[in-house]
């Protein structure tokens, strides 16, 4: 089980690592889908993308990995109480943005699995 859930956290590391670096290709994209009402867009695209590549390099080097996925986890969950909540209050029979809330939350939780299994396990 210790072996599966390594490959399993360094594969879910790759993806967050990924999604960082997308944050960056597509900065002015992404600041789009920040709600209007939060300032500085672009900030807050920049600074997603370094946390979403951090908590990628915790799990990879194993130095405060349970805290990078928590804090990633409870950062995912924001975005779908900003993002995807209002989203599927103003159109919720739109399944793009069905599957997009979706996808969140199962991001989300399995970084909180990812922590519980730090704590637990001590994986390194």
């Amino acid at each position: 089980m210790k072996q599966a859930a390594k490959v399993s956290a360094y594969i879910y590391a790759t993806v967050m690592f990924i999604f960082g670096i997308q944050h960056f290709m597509y900065a002015d994209f992404v600041a789009t889908l920040v709600p209007g009402w939060i300032p500085f867009h672009l900030f807050w695209v920049y600074f997603t993308a370094l946390a979403l590549m951090s908590s990628a390099v915790s799990i990879y080097i194993g130095i405060c990995a349970k805290w990078g996925c928590l804090l990633l986890a409870c950062m995912i969950w924001v975005f779908i109480l900003t993002i995807h909540i209002p989203l599927l209050i103003n159109s919720h029979f739109d399944g793009g943005k069905i599957t997009n809330a979706l996808k969140d939350t199962g991001l989300a939780s399995c970084a909180f699995i990812l922590a519980w299994i730090y704590q637990q396990e001590g994986i390194k």
